[in-house]
């Protein structure tokens, strides 16, 4: 069985920056309740698929 580590924040780092996203308040409900359903929380759920695209992506380059 493989365990996924988590890549939020490491203990002691501070967040610098802030990405802003506009989206219908529909779909922003159902994603926060998805989030909060499964557990999560959605900023470090955001920054893994940020985190998984840059690496995705920096192959590519």
């Amino acid at each position: 069985m493989t365990v996924k580590k988590k890549r939020g924040r490491p203990s002691g780092k501070v967040k610098t920056s802030k990405i802003e996203i506009i989206i219908e308040p529909e779909i922003k409900e159902q994603f926060m309740e998805i989030v909060h359903n499964n557990n999560e929380y959605c900023s470090v759920l955001i920054r893994e698929w940020i985190i998984d695209y840059i690496v995705k992506n920096e192959k590519q380059v």
